[in-house]
């Protein structure tokens, strides 16, 4: 049985504010949970590292390209068009 992931690729080149919705969110809060746990107790709760992580994704890196895939194992994804081009140089 042959078990290899097989990589669809969507679309390209995506700004962020482009990609599905609920990948946007998964993005932005799994940031949001890692800001509230590296930074001191206090300095972050849920609403300001959810503020600092949208203006990350929207503001910061809003020239960062996103590709849009589909894989056999894990569905709908998205990753960092500059990652996707390392692992497939």
């Amino acid at each position: 049985m042959d078990m290899k992931e097989k990589i669809t690729i969507i679309k390209q080149h995506l700004n962020f504010n482009q990609l599905p919705l609920d990948i946007q969110k998964s993005y932005i809060k799994t940031m949001a949970d890692d800001l509230i746990q590296s930074f001191d107790k206090g300095v972050h709760n849920k609403k300001s590292a959810t503020s600092d992580a949208k203006q990350y994704y929207y503001d910061w890196n809003k020239d960062v390209k996103w590709v849009l895939y589909k894989s056999s194992f894990y569905g709908f994804r998205a990753e960092r068009q500059e990652d996707i081009n390392n692992i497939y140089a």
